[in-house]
């Protein structure tokens, strides 16, 4: 009898025990309010790490897990789980999230075939214990007009022994046509101004344009046009970007802090004098700047947690 008793006594006071460390999970998930930061990872041409680290508020003594994780950015999925680093002694963890720059560049344009707007969704799927499975979901707007960041003028310059002077370029402004095959297609709008007391014809504008050093499209007119003397003209020139080079740049703008220098060298055809000369214009270089992993941050500040 002292036997029973005493296994009776035992099965109590475990069962009291788990109840009370049920309880504990409980509140700890149900009060849980975790802080959540993201940070750039380890960055190379094909992929790109995102860092999140959650700060829980307090150890939840259970198992627990990342069963599932989704990122879409403007509905094409770019990411996907790499590693998840927890103990459940530690008010901690580390989630390391691997970004395929090859998709991203798919959702970027889709980000311009969208007007230059795009929406990021995250949800995150957690198992506690195999028996809770909360689930993390956020989002956040991005618009961010990066087209029109690429503003390139240039001086004019002396040429044929400063008798006449090249166009000078007084803004472009840059239009979105859509991309197939890898190729993104644009129409670039270059203002140009004539110095000269006669008019120039120009028969040609053709450039090439590069992102961090790596030459990524060219582009030329369809048209010429002629320039009048001490005015200005238009000339509209039809753009190819090609995606295949765009991880790269990815990679090299992340490494940059989220800039990105882009340059045009700009070549006109222009009858000089009544010979047809093909000329370099002195090109400025743009910097493009992104904030994508600030407005990451904001979004996990307003985290919300659904059962």
């Amino acid at each position: 009898m002292a036997v029973v008793k005493k296994a009776v006594a035992v099965f109590i006071a475990v069962s009291l025990l788990m109840s009370l460390w049920g309880a504990y999970v409980a509140y700890a998930v149900i009060s849980m309010n975790p802080k959540l930061e993201a940070s750039w990872g380890n960055v190379s041409e094909g992929e790109v790490e995102i860092v999140v680290d959650a700060e829980l508020g307090k150890p939840l003594l259970v198992p627990a897990s990342v069963e599932n994780l989704s990122i879409k950015f403007n509905e094409v999925e770019v990411a996907s789980l790499e590693e998840f680093k927890y103990s459940p002694t530690k008010p901690d963890a580390e989630l390391v999230i691997e970004l395929d720059t090859n998709k991203l560049v798919k959702a970027i344009e889709s980000y311009f075939n969208n007007g230059q707007h795009g929406k990021a969704d995250v949800r995150v799927k957690l198992g506690l214990f195999g028996l809770l499975h909360p689930t993390l979901k956020f989002s956040q707007e991005f618009h961010e007009d990066m087209l029109g960041q690429m503003n390139f003028k240039a001086e004019s310059k002396p040429i044929l022994g400063g008798l006449l002077h090249t166009p000078s370029v007084e803004g472009t402004r840059v239009v979105w046509m859509g991309g197939e095959d890898g190729v993104w297609k644009l129409k670039a709008y270059v203002t140009l101004k004539n110095p000269n007391s006669i008019p120039i014809p120009v028969s040609n504008l053709e450039f090439e344009i590069s992102a961090n050093g790596i030459t990524v499209g060219k582009g030329k007119t369809s048209q010429g046009v002629t320039i009048p003397a001490g005015g200005i003209a238009t000339v509209p020139i039809d753009v190819e970007i090609y995606s295949e080079y765009l991880p790269k740049v990815l990679a090299t703008h992340i490494k940059n802090g989220e800039e990105s220098t882009v340059r045009l060298n700009i070549y006109i055809t222009a009858d000089m004098g009544g010979k047809s000369v093909r000329i370099g214009l002195k090109s400025e270089e743009v910097v493009v700047k992104t904030d994508v992993m600030v407005s990451i941050n904001e979004a996990l500040s307003n985290v919300s947690r659904r059962e």
